[in-house]
């Protein structure tokens, strides 16, 4: 199935649900005054490889809550380029643009990039997966990070779980290492994987590579009721690793990822799915800020580009 550029565009910038709140953080080549002339902005760099079948290029990145105040929209613009230059896409000679959600407790952005560049060349989206990954790690060291498996500590104490969730095991292996190592793990998997699958199915078998088994149990109308994970003898419910990896949650990613006819070999609905992307230190981003280029504004690149007039 062919992806869309108009879908795409309307969902980053929230068209249909303007409360939720979409913000234009940096863009390169695309008009972002509109989904359509976004889209078409797009379409028009597309056109020179027509028989290319997908050429969006969707990625979403966050970060934990508690940092909302320290990862500033122009420090979010500087990691979506920074991503880019990592997946060795030249931000200069490709078309993205990358827009703020609010929708979420968490402060999130989604990136758009298209597949074919200025000069009309395809941009390799081979072992994306694998290249994400790498790249996230990266940039936690560039930006001195928190790893994810860490903020997934820091949430567990904070939020914690609630008197049904505990009945999943008993207060004996709730406390021991043994069981919270695997929780961390089970974690860190997730985050690689839940954002790139389409349904539990095919995150069942993302999990089996990692030695990860998935058991979901469902309701007579046949939603998902609950999930859980175990790895070597331990069991933990997804909304023991995190809110966003209870049933019902995962299920709505999986709609979404459907809606947007994202293959999930080819391109990635949430890579990192809250990877946490974490603990930004206030005085290397103040440092940044003070040598952030003025940016040119997605119309004032289209006037040069010749796209959009």
């Amino acid at each position: 199935m062919n992806q869309s550029f108009g879908a795409m565009c309307r969902y980053v910038l929230q068209e249909k649900t303007p409360d939720k709140g979409a913000e234009v953080l940096a863009a390169h080549g695309v008009r972002t005054d509109s989904a359509a002339h976004m889209a078409a902005d797009f379409d028009a760099v597309r056109a020179m490889r027509p028989t290319l079948g997908k050429a969006v290029l969707h990625v979403a990145l966050a970060f934990p809550a508690e940092e909302k105040e320290k990862v500033t929209p122009e420090v979010m613009g500087r990691i979506a380029q920074d991503y880019l230059k990592g997946l060795q896409i030249d931000p200069e000679n490709t078309q993205w643009a990358v827009v703020r959600h609010q929708d979420k407790a968490h402060p999130h952005m989604h990136l758009v990039v298209n597949r074919v560049d200025l000069d009309g060349q395809t941009v390799s989206d081979q072992f994306i997966r694998s290249r994400s990954v790498d790249v996230c790690k990266g940039i936690e060291q560039e930006y001195g990070l928190i790893v994810a498996d860490q903020v997934g500590r820091k949430q567990a104490r904070e939020i914690g779980p609630t008197p049904k969730q505990q009945k999943a095991t008993t207060p004996k292996e709730e406390q021991s290492a043994e069981w919270s190592r695997a929780r961390q793990e089970i974690g860190r998997a997730l985050s690689y994987t839940a954002g790139q699958a389409r349904s539990f199915e095919e995150l069942r078998e993302a999990l089996q590579a990692r030695g990860i088994g998935l058991e979901l149990t469902r309701r007579k109308d046949g939603s998902p009721a609950g999930v859980v994970f175990a790895q070597d003898g331990h069991r933990v419910k997804g909304s023991q690793v995190g809110r966003e990896y209870s049933a019902g949650n995962l299920e709505k990613g999986f709609a979404k990822a459907r809606e947007l006819g994202q293959e999930p070999a080819q391109a990635l609905q949430q890579v990192g799915q809250d990877y946490a992307l974490a603990k930004l230190a206030a005085e290397y981003a103040q440092a940044k800020q003070r040598q952030q280029p003025e940016r040119t504004t997605g119309q004032e690149r289209n006037r040069g580009l010749g796209i959009g007039e």
